[in-house]
């Protein structure tokens, strides 16, 4: 196989490079203040442990929705390893929070902003960046982020997912997404649960409630390296046509398709 003498030498390539450049930057991953600092630009911790930052540009401002005392409040939300091709990586995830007269925003629609940073560890032992995208999304509600995760898709592919949920007009829902860590694209997305029990009662006709799970195959062979997998709905889901609920469940294939990025359903 020449996969690993190919990763081999982009490490080395990629170590040398950065050991000539001023701006490579060796990060202690234990050292959240260090982070902080580092990636956004901050003087000041608070005792909540969030980074306080004045806006850099007019765009970092009107992404991250300044608070009202002037300041980004910016913490670390999680940190998260795993290994890819042998190389250990570690993803770092930041929420920037939006507070009005001292308190988050309670909002039930707003989310923290999140920042994601990949660290790749060099074979000396140290950690340097590999990619870092501010203000990446909205993630979350009544002004928090949701819950981050990994999320394995085949032997050395792995994804960041994001989970939020959502309320209104007595409807619940829980959202899942999956990020490719190489590159931050979104390669699915589904509604995990969804239910309207806020709206109807349980016996009424129009009451529905429906889950879907991801059954991944690492025992069918790809050329893609993705594993494929079998999205499972189960329960009922609403029908405006007659206006009530009917039944919900299916099993339908999902594969990784390169040209697009992302698991397309595959024709059975």
């Amino acid at each position: 196989m020449k996969v690993p003498f190919l990763i081999t030498g982009f490490i080395l390539l990629s170590f040398s490079i950065n050991a000539q450049s001023e701006e490579f930057v060796s990060f202690n991953l234990e050292d959240y203040t260090g982070l902080l600092a580092t990636l956004f630009d901050a003087d000041t911790l608070n005792a909540a442990g969030e980074a306080l930052w004045e806006p850099l540009t007019y765009a970092d401002e009107l992404a991250a929705d300044i608070s009202d005392d002037g300041w980004m409040h910016t913490r670390l939300d999680t940190m998260l390893l795993y290994e890819a091709f042998g190389i250990e990586k570690a993803v770092a995830v930041f929420e920037t929070l939006h507070y009005e007269n001292g308190q988050i925003s309670d909002c039930h629609s707003c989310g923290a902003v999140i920042s994601i940073a990949i660290f790749e560890k060099n074979p000396f032992g140290g950690w340097g960046i590999e990619r870092f995208s501010k203000h990446f999304t909205t993630l979350g509600a009544y002004g928090l982020g949701g819950d981050v995760g990994l999320a394995k898709f085949g032997e050395n592919q792995t994804c960041l997912s994001l989970e939020m949920t959502w309320m209104g007009q007595g409807i619940y829902a829980e959202y899942l997404s999956f990020l490719n860590l190489e590159n931050f694209e979104r390669v699915f997305n589904l509604t995990i649960h969804e239910d309207n029990l806020g709206a109807w009662e349980e016996e009424s006709d129009r009451a529905y409630s429906f889950d879907k799970a991801i059954h991944l195959l690492p025992t069918v062979e790809t050329v893609s390296g993705w594993w494929e997998f079998d999205l499972v709905t189960q329960g009922t889901q609403p029908d405006d046509d007659v206006e009530r609920a009917l039944p919900a469940n299916s099993v339908e294939r999902f594969a990784f398709n390169w040209d697009t990025g992302t698991y397309m359903k595959v024709c059975r």
